[in-house]
C-alpha cells in the first residue's frame, strides 16, 4: 500500500475511533510505548507496574487481575483497529506484529494510542471476504499475544483465548452500536472493593 494510502485508511479510522489516536510510522521511526513483536518481554513489568496502580487506586490488585488487564490491552487496540478498518474502509490491515505498537497513559497505563507501520494491507472489495481476512490475521496475531504472556500467575488456555475471542467481538459490538457480548474470559474486575461484573461478564451466566 502507497504511504499516501496508508495515511488516508489511518485519517478514517481516526474518524471513527472516540479512544485511540492511530498514526502512521515511517520506516526508520523509532517504536514508542509496547512494540507487539516484544509483547513477552515487556509485559512483565508492565502487569508489575500496572499491579501497583491498582493498588495504589483501590487498596489491593486481586491475583491474576492486573495480567488479565494486560492482556486486554494488548489485543483491544489490535481488534478495534483492525475490525474498524474491516468495517469502515476497503483495507484488511496487516496483522503482523512487527508492524504495530501501543502508546501508553503515563499514569494508569493503559493504551491510548497505536502506531501502525507499513505492511501487507490489502485491498479487499468483497466485504465478507474482507471480514474473514482481517479476523484471521487479528486472530493469528491474537492468540501468539495470548499464549506467549508470560503471567506472574497461572492464565488458563480458555482465559487466554477466549480474551482474544472477546475482543473482537466487544470491538464489532462498538462500531455496530450493539449490546456487548457475552464474554468467554474475566477482567476480574469484579474483584475489586465497590466493583461488580461487567456486562458480559461470564460470572454472571
Amino acid at each position: 500500500m502507497p504511504a499516501e494510502e496508508l495515511r488516508a485508511v489511518v485519517a478514517e479510522l481516526d474518524r471513527h475511533l472516540a479512544f485511540l489516536t492511530v498514526r502512521v510510522v515511517d520506516d526508520g521511526d523509532p517504536d514508542r510505548g509496547i512494540p507487539l513483536a516484544r509483547a513477552s518481554q515487556i509485559a512483565p513489568p508492565w502487569i508489575e507496574a500496572y499491579r501497583e496502580v491498582t493498588i495504589a487506586q483501590s487498596g489491593t490488585a486481586p491475583a491474576g487481575m492486573p495480567a488479565a488487564f494486560v492482556l486486554q490491552y494488548l489485543l483491544d487496540p489490535l481488534a478495534t483497529v483492525i475490525a474498524t478498518a474491516a468495517v469502515h474502509t476497503p483495507f484488511a490491515l496487516d496483522a503482523d506484529p512487527a508492524l504495530w505498537s501501543l502508546d501508553l497513559d503515563p499514569t494508569y497505563l493503559y493504551p491510548v494510542a497505536v502506531q501502525l507501520r507499513h505492511g501487507d494491507h490489502r485491498r479487499i472489495a468483497d466485504d465478507v471476504d474482507r471480514h474473514d481476512a482481517a479476523f484471521s490475521g487479528y486472530s493469528a496475531t491474537g492468540t501468539a499475544l495470548a499464549t506467549d504472556l508470560p503471567t506472574p500467575t497461572k492464565m488458563s488456555s480458555r482465559q487466554r483465548l477466549g480474551m482474544v475471542e472477546d475482543m473482537w467481538e466487544i470491538a464489532l459490538s462498538r462500531i455496530l452500536g450493539a449490546a456487548p457480548p457475552a464474554r468467554r474470559s474475566c477482567c476480574l474486575m469484579y474483584a475489586l472493593p465497590g466493583l461488580t461484573a461487567c456486562a458480559g461478564c461470564p460470572r454472571q451466566a
